[in-house]
């Protein structure tokens, strides 16, 4: 989970570099909610997430995103960690309010630990979200971000689709 993490936090860093260069990037953090497929277990989930985006356009962005989120239910303890690349199409509204779609592609890990023992596994995931950044301040480079998603993964042989609803802080680099 830590080099996952650290990979993320060197890719965020890697697309942030053009923003200080005259582009656009963008790096962020969320905090969420995700139901969990009934497959998976009956509670919710509490998610923190870490992103970071290249903007090649007004319209489009590719980011790179970790979520971790874990539940808890009756000693049992399960835990979902993603590591995503999203493609984002921004729309421009308004210049303080900018909501998007987007969809992704990369890898989950499921991990069940009980008082009997801990299994995990990995699968491809795919997601489709839809959110918006409210933007403030004169310069509008920092905003609150909330999204609605929802991922798909197939671990130990069942398709699951987990949804989420985050919030988060956004910070706009370059531009």
């Amino acid at each position: 989970m830590r080099r996952a993490l650290v990979c993320v936090l060197l890719g965020a860093s890697a697309a942030a570099l053009p923003a200080y260069a005259g582009m656009g990037g963008e790096i962020g953090v969320d905090v969420g909610r995700t139901e969990f497929d009934s497959n998976v277990t009956s509670e919710s989930g509490t998610g923190l997430a870490i992103r970071g985006g290249y903007n090649f356009s007004k319209l489009f962005e590719v980011e790179g995103q970790y979520l971790d989120t874990s539940a808890s239910e009756q000693g049992s303890d399960v835990t979902l960690n993603t590591l995503m690349v999203n493609a984002v199409f921004n729309f421009h509204p308004r210049e303080n309010i900018v909501p998007y779609f987007l969809g992704g592609v990369g890898q989950a890990n499921l991990e069940v630990d009980t008082p009997f023992g801990s299994v995990d596994d990995d699968a491809m995931a795919y997601q489709v979200a839809v959110g918006s950044r409210f933007l403030f301040g004169t310069s509008r480079k920092a905003g609150l971000r909330v999204e609605l998603s929802s991922l798909s993964e197939k671990t130990f042989d069942e398709t699951s689709r987990h949804t989420s609803l985050t919030a988060g802080f956004t910070w706009r680099l370059g531009r």
